[in-house]
């Protein structure tokens, strides 16, 4: 609330850093799940070799794939030009630790025309995914770009109305 005049006056405005900081969340959101679906879709795989991996156990009694957070680093090759790809998610695998020299490979898919964007093939594999990850990713996209325009008051003439009649009070 601002004064004004005297009398208190209340101000819709989201401060901007929030504003920002929310949009980057929701976008980086929205980001994550279309790439998730447009590799499923598009994807071409390769293999790839890991360069870290680390293992955090949280909760040993934890439901499936819930007891860890991985975190992989990996590196593959597309046409001569060596892409690099870094992820976390959780997981109940266990492996040890990378020990100097040794190698590891993954089955990386990435896009044939941005093979920027990759990712660990199990991670985007419809088959392993379920319906239930399917329909995630789809709300993920849909829900992200629904808050981000309500963040930024963009949502049309219901909000538009609403506002008038609180700017009326």
């Amino acid at each position: 609330m601002a004064s004004q005049g005297g009398s208190l006056v209340k101000t819709n405005e989201i401060n901007p850093v929030i504003c920002l900081l929310i949009s980057a969340c929701l976008l980086f959101v929205a980001y994550n799940s279309l790439s998730v679906l447009l590799l499923g879709l598009f994807g071409e795989t390769t293999v790839g070799i890991l360069i870290s991996y680390d293992t955090y156990l949280y909760d040993s009694n934890a439901s499936p794939n819930r007891s860890r957070t991985v975190a992989k680093g990996y590196r593959f090759d597309v046409r001569g030009k060596e892409y690099k790809g870094h992820v976390i998610y959780g997981s109940d695998e266990a492996w040890p630790r990378l020990r100097d020299g040794e190698i590891r490979t993954e089955r990386i898919t990435y896009l044939a025309v941005l093979p920027g964007m990759n990712k660990p093939t199990h991670l985007v594999d419809f088959r392993v995914l379920g319906v239930g990850g399917l329909f995630f990713h789809i709300l993920g996209i849909a829900g992200s770009l629904f808050l981000f325009r309500l963040v930024h008051r963009r949502l049309g003439t219901g909000v538009r109305t609403i506002k008038r009649l609180v700017n009326r009070e």
